[in-house]
């Protein structure tokens, strides 16, 4: 399985997938080092110090921080198939905590218990993704996986592209 063409495609995604994510949550899509935010806060409180707008509190980064992190769940499924759920997961997990470390050491926004467990959460919802593929394609479900994050990717890069020429 490890060796097969598809799996290397879906460790080339994967990496496409990790730099793009690591530019979103670490760098705020910035294209300049002066674009760079200069905060270093903690909560530790979960959903204890949302987004206010207008007075009011704004959940949507707890959703967007749960929808960035569904790819990293359907990724994880399919790099590791069969493998208990805490271990498929606790990549993850890893990553939204170490990036939430980072964030604090380099002073790249707020580092918040919330958006680690939304990041959390959101790996869990990509696993169960995986899992309804796995139900509806069986063997072909890296295949149809593979399609579809390769046609995500390729927008992606187009944004990018686009971003570089503004």
């Amino acid at each position: 399985m490890f060796h097969t063409k598809t799996y290397r495609w879906t460790v080339i995604l994967f990496v496409f997938y990790f730099i793009m994510l690591t530019w979103i949550i670490l760098f705020k899509l910035a294209l300049s080092p002066s674009d760079l935010p200069h905060l270093r806060t903690v909560n530790l409180i979960p959903l204890g110090d949302p987004l206010r707008v207008n007075g009011q509190a704004d959940y949507g980064e707890v959703m967007q921080n749960l929808l960035a992190f569904v790819p990293f769940g359907i990724y994880l499924g399919l790099l590791l198939p069969g493998r208990p759920l805490a271990l498929r997961l606790l990549p993850a997990a890893l990553t939204s905590l170490a990036y939430e470390c980072l964030q604090f050491a380099f002073m790249l926004g707020a580092s918040d218990v919330t958006d680690l467990l939304s990041n959390t959460l959101g790996a869990l919802v990509g696993l169960g993704v995986y899992a309804i593929f796995r139900k509806l394609c069986g063997q072909k479900t890296a295949t149809v996986l593979n399609v579809l994050a390769t046609l995500a990717s390729a927008a992606m890069a187009a944004l990018i592209v686009l971003m570089l020429m503004n």
